[in-house]
């Protein structure tokens, strides 16, 4: 059946590693990082919004662009000739207009993808050239927006975020059916996964192509592609964007008054999700080092 299938996250939450894998299980062959765009793209892809509607949106104000771009999923479904997967870093909120940014009418259902949001910070940092505490401050602003560049039009149109937990929270309530996939599960028992992931999409979930699946979103594989060919996706003020893949790389980067910020503002959805909110920053392994 046509439709879109959302692949949500809030940003350096493992939604490419998530899409690396969905490749391999739609197609059956190990994905090329540099070709993940035939799963449907992003919703937020500026050029996708301007051809679906005839318009430039480079003309609109943020209001109305936001209010269009239900349209423009519509547009998309109606001419999906298959399920379509595609990526989207907004909250699920209403637009200006008062009707859902995603319409159910163009949606089959939502994968959304969460990583501990002490991580999130820092890999985010490390992406968007920020400071650790302008990050920690910014997953915690209600006004937060992605992809808002004010000294040139951006490729992506701009995506309201919303706080991380807020963020976290307006997916879970979406009115379709939502699997929650964590990097960490990811990460410890991929097989498992990425089988549930499988038989949530209706896509095969037979063991040989769970293996190649697993096998081909290694993450020292999608570092090698990257290495090799570089990477599409990498914005030009990071060096490099498959950088570690831990699940707990910031207790060795994280202060602990960074840390407590974070669980301050965000450790009742934190525990909800499963995360230790009494894990604590690795300061005597961050000194020897």
């Amino acid at each position: 059946m046509a439709g879109i299938w959302w692949l949500a996250s809030y940003p350096k939450s493992g939604n490419t590693w998530l899409r690396a894998v969905l490749a391999t299980l739609v197609s059956g062959q190990a994905a090329d990082i540099n070709a993940l765009g035939f799963l449907g793209g992003i919703s937020s892809n500026r050029s996708r919004f301007d051809d679906a509607l005839g318009i430039a949106s480079a003309d609109l104000s943020l209001e109305q662009e936001t209010d269009l771009r239900p349209r423009v999923y519509e547009v998309w479904a109606a001419e999906a000739q298959r399920p379509l997967y595609c990526k989207a870093h907004d909250a699920y909120h209403a637009t200006p207009a008062g009707e859902p940014l995603f319409p159910s009418a163009a949606t089959l259902g939502a994968v959304y993808a969460v990583r501990d949001p002490r991580a999130v910070a820092l890999s985010l940092s490390r992406f968007s050239a920020w400071s650790i505490d302008d990050t920690v401050a910014r997953m915690d602003d209600p006004a937060s927006i992605f992809g808002d560049s004010r000294g040139m039009l951006h490729r992506q149109l701009r995506q309201r975020l919303l706080r991380w937990s807020d963020h976290v929270e307006s997916w879970l309530a979406a009115p379709f059916p939502v699997l929650v996939v964590r990097y960490e599960d990811m990460h410890a028992d991929p097989h498992a996964e990425f089988a549930r992931l499988a038989r949530f999409l209706g896509l095969p979930a037979d063991a040989e192509r769970i293996d190649v699946a697993v096998e081909a979103s290694a993450f020292a594989r999608l570092q090698a592609q990257e290495r090799d060919a570089g990477f599409i996706e990498k914005p030009h003020k990071t060096d490099v964007f498959f950088r570690e893949g831990s699940v707990d790389g910031w207790r060795r980067v994280l202060t602990p008054e960074q840390s407590a910020r974070i669980v301050a503002a965000h450790g009742a959805v934190m525990r909800r999700l499963g995360y230790d909110v009494t894990l604590a920053p690795l300061i005597a392994e961050r000194g020897a080092a």
